[in-house]
């Protein structure tokens, strides 16, 4: 399956002009269509018609990942070899796309061509809040952990970092398909599929420390989760928000790109290492990070599943 990058990701919200208070007004995304219950938001420098979609729904949590692939009808028969039966899927600015449950139960959207609208990069009088850049990567929950990377090893993407736990196995992986530090992160729990985040890039720290600052002196506080600081992993620095239905979403920058893949060795962080390898100055984590996700939707029965 020729996967071409990571796309775009669906979130399920329960009111949606709260969300847009929060995603465009306060954050600084870029909207580029409201049509019913879907809001369709962009950084940047995404061209592309949408990265976020919003969905107005009677719970949070994750709708869809969404991934560009060069031949969708290769895809298509390739999943089918795996055993997965992809259903047809309509989106705004999406020509054709199918959707299906990954073999752990995230639900996945792949299509082949999206409407191009708007190019902002450099009207710089036009960006706001924290000046999301680009959906960078996400964070998702499964149980059989060996099983998903599996699959995604078959999409192309490979290991750059993981975690071990005190006896020595794998229970977080990153993954990347672009080349950048990642663009999966895939974690292993009893209690899933889940949603952890997805993560947006910007350019400057002082981003970072913006959106900190935006969310205080907007009175949100506990949207305040974590950060700001920096990662053992990855090495990116970052902070963690939730909006008003606890969807997680990370800020990020300053990580690092594989140059030689071929060449890359794959990093172990160890069990004796926990005290750096989430937060490399060593700042305690919240447990709400560490305990807490969103469920998904199932694709073919609408209901939500690992909560």
């Amino acid at each position: 399956m020729d996967i071409l990058r990571l796309s775009h990701v669906a979130i399920r919200v329960t009111d949606l002009e709260k969300a847009s208070y929060f995603y465009e007004e306060l954050l600084g995304f870029n909207v580029t269509d409201k049509k019913g219950d879907y809001l369709y938001l962009r950084g940047n420098e995404e061209l592309q018609h949408h990265s976020l979609v919003l969905k107005k729904a009677s719970s949070p949590g994750l709708s869809y990942i969404a991934y560009r692939v060069k031949d969708l009808d290769k895809a298509k028969e390739e999943l089918e070899n795996l055993g997965i039966k992809p259903l047809k899927f309509k989106e705004e600015g999406v020509e054709d796309a199918i959707i299906f449950n990954d073999p752990e139960g995230i639900p996945t959207v792949f299509y082949t061509d999206m409407e191009y609208v708007d190019d902002i990069r450099m009207k710089f009088y036009a960006h706001r809040g924290v000046s999301p850049v680009r959906l960078a990567h996400i964070n998702f929950v499964v149980k059989n952990l060996e099983n998903e990377l599996k699959f995604y090893k078959r999409l192309g993407f490979y290991e750059t970092e993981s975690f071990l736990d005190k006896d020595g196995r794998t229970f977080v992986v990153w993954m990347t398909k672009s080349g950048q530090s990642h663009d999966l992160a895939i974690s292993a729990s009893s209690r899933a599929p889940g949603f952890h985040h997805e993560t947006y890039y910007v350019h400057d720290v002082k981003d970072l420390i913006r959106a900190a600052d935006i969310m205080a002196s907007a009175q949100l506080w506990d949207s305040i989760e974590r950060g700001p600081g920096r990662h053992g992993a990855t090495e990116g620095l970052y902070i963690y928000v939730r909006d008003f239905d606890k969807n997680r979403l990370e800020l990020f920058t300053a990580d690092y790109v594989v140059l030689d893949p071929d060449k890359w060795k794959p990093i172990a962080w160890t069990y004796d290492q926990f005290r750096y390898r989430s937060d490399f100055w060593g700042k305690p984590i919240p447990e709400s990070w560490l305990k807490e996700w969103v469920p998904v939707e199932d694709v073919t029965t609408g209901e939500l599943r690992g909560w």
